[in-house]
């Protein structure tokens, strides 16, 4: 069974936040001469570092083990599309696009 709030809004709010980061991401490194890799490795920096600067304003809220496993997940679908341009499962430069539309048609159809 599980754990008291993982439903469907909960994923699907997740699922936003990982597109929102892939939208966010390609606007931000537009018009730079980066490979796909290059940009996702710069945003996961980014992502890891704003993570542990937020969490500091929770004023121990949130312990050191919950803030890694916050940067954990929204560092994972990054590398994951890494593995996949290695891979040649996406296409260099056209990947974190087609992430993007395909997290729209997945959310419209994800059931729990």
């Amino acid at each position: 069974m599980p754990p008291s709030g993982f439903s469907q809004p909960a994923i699907n709010g997740l699922l936003a936040f990982v597109r929102d980061s892939y939208a966010n991401t390609l606007q931000r490194y537009q018009g730079r001469d980066l490979s796909e890799e290059q940009v996702l490795r710069e945003s996961i920096g980014y992502l890891e570092n704003h993570v542990a600067q937020s969490a500091q304003h929770l004023n121990g809220f949130v312990s050191p083990e919950g803030v890694k496993g916050l940067q954990q997940f929204v560092t994972t679908n990054f590398l994951d599309l890494i593995a996949e341009l290695k891979l040649g499962k996406k296409v260099e430069g056209k990947a974190m696009q087609t992430e993007l539309e395909h997290i729209g048609t997945y959310l419209a159809q994800f059931k729990l």
